[in-house]
């Protein structure tokens, strides 16, 4: 009879020894991934409640920004000083495009339904990439320009000239107009 024992608890062991393999290997597979995605929902969840609370806490906080007419519209200045502010923009645009100005005219305001027009004609010389900036510059700005009526004029230089091998210079004009609010003058 003990040797009929022996093999019964080599089974046992071996059994015991095979229920523990497929444990570890249940663990380290399935159950490990299950893990693993818990954890990360649980951080995309962190992430997404500390974007609620700051989004609720922006539109609890008191509006400080300026209305949306402010960000647009010049402040409301006489039309001369409206055009003096027009004009130190687009001089230090100019500068900053490396354009040189020619000449500026103040052109006539006119009056719209509660806004008044305060525009300028630029007359200026540069090269393609010095216009393209100083466009952008008044595309971009704030309160907002506008930019009309673009002429381009190229004079082309002597064949065997310095000025021909470089970037050529442009004569161009066009017209910035911005608006105030209000109808002073």
């Amino acid at each position: 009879m003990t040797l009929a024992a022996a093999p019964i608890t080599l089974s046992r062991a071996g059994a015991l020894a095979i229920l523990l393999v497929l444990l570890a290997t249940v663990w380290l597979g399935p159950v490990a991934l299950y893990e693993e995605v818990r954890a990360n929902d649980a951080a995309a969840f962190a992430a997404a409640t500390a974007t609620l609370a700051r989004d609720r806490a922006a539109l609890a906080a008191p509006d400080t920004a300026r209305g949306a007419n402010d960000a647009i519209l010049l402040p409301p200045l006489s039309d001369a000083e409206a055009a003096a502010l027009l004009q130190e923009t687009l001089k230090r645009a100019a500068q900053t495009a490396d354009v040189e100005i020619l000449a500026i005219e103040v052109l006539a305001p006119d009056r719209l339904a509660g806004a008044a027009r305060v525009g300028l004609r630029l007359k200026a010389r540069g090269d393609v990439a010095g216009i393209a900036r100083l466009l952008y510059a008044v595309a971009a700005s704030r309160p907002l320009l506008h930019a009309d009526n673009l002429h381009i004029a190229a004079h082309p230089a002597a064949p065997g000239s310095a000025t021909a091998a470089a970037a050529p210079n442009l004569d161009f004009e066009f017209e910035v107009a911005a608006f105030k609010a209000g109808a002073a003058s």
